[in-house]
């Protein structure tokens, strides 16, 4: 898995997570499973755009200028985190983060990036306490749904894991901005198949991954593969056209890591 995650995800998280049933909101604040997610707007908005942009050290003068007229705020603390997971550094970003849970009313995404900044830490214990805490507060984001399949699956639990990565495609499979989130999930259910050595459920899995995100570079190598040794070679063939198309169709993923 590549370290990235799109700016549309995250600006979503910014704003509100959505859970399995639609959002109440109420002027710039966003309830869900009862937790009040106030927004990232004025200068913290501005701060977040150049973390965004690459800028993080002027985002960080930025907040810090921010925190000295208003105050410690669990989002201005998150954003701290956000600008140093921005540039992988995981070791700081994670303090940060778990200020920002400490801190009242707490900032869910918070959670989220921990178990990111954890999981590339190498630290199984807190990234899973980070991504359940997440669940606890917004049910239906998919993304710590899937960072849960990933610990699963690092772990050797199959069947936790293929549950997690269900979760997450059906969390997001009516969010048009979540296509990326649906398409790994398959991604990894199709590992999972190959794992059980089940091809023709992987390949299901690929070519629905490949058909909703025709840019998923690591789902057409694997689909080339998986027909080649089903052996469908013209099938393997296009795979393989195609995954070069999506090559040159797109650049490196950049942004925020997950």
């Amino acid at each position: 898995m590549k370290p990235a995650i799109a700016s549309l995800i995250l600006l979503t998280l910014l704003q509100g997570c959505e859970g399995p049933a639609p959002e109440d909101v109420t002027g710039n604040r966003v309830k869900d499973a009862g937790i009040e997610i106030p927004a990232i707007e004025g200068e913290l908005a501005v701060a977040y755009r150049l973390i965004e942009e690459g800028d993080a050290g002027p985002a960080r003068i930025r907040l810090r200028g921010w925190m000295d007229t208003h105050g410690e705020d669990a989002r201005a603390f998150f954003l701290f985190g956000l600008a140093y997971h921005s540039q992988r550094r995981y070791a700081r970003s994670t303090e940060w983060f778990r200020r920002s849970l400490d801190a009242t009313p707490v900032y869910p995404p918070s959670a989220h990036f921990l178990g990111w900044s954890s999981y590339y830490l190498g630290d199984v214990e807190t990234s899973t306490e980070a991504f359940s805490r997440h669940l606890e507060m917004t049910p239906g984001e998919g993304d710590s749904h899937y960072g849960l399949g990933l610990l699963a699956l690092d772990a050797g639990d199959l069947e936790q894991a293929e549950a997690r990565f269900n979760d997450a495609r059906r969390f997001q499979l009516d969010q048009p901005d979540r296509i990326d989130g649906v398409s790994k999930a398959l991604v990894r259910l199709a590992e999972l198949d190959e794992l059980q050595g089940n091809r023709n459920a992987a390949r299901v899995h690929l070519e629905e991954a490949v058909r909703i995100d025709q840019d998923r570079v690591e789902a057409w190598h694997r689909l080339a593969r998986c027909c080649r040794r089903l052996g469908d070679e013209a099938a393997a063939i296009n795979a393989e056209q195609q995954h070069e198309a999506a090559l040159r169709r797109t650049k490196p993923r950049a942004g925020f890591p997950e």
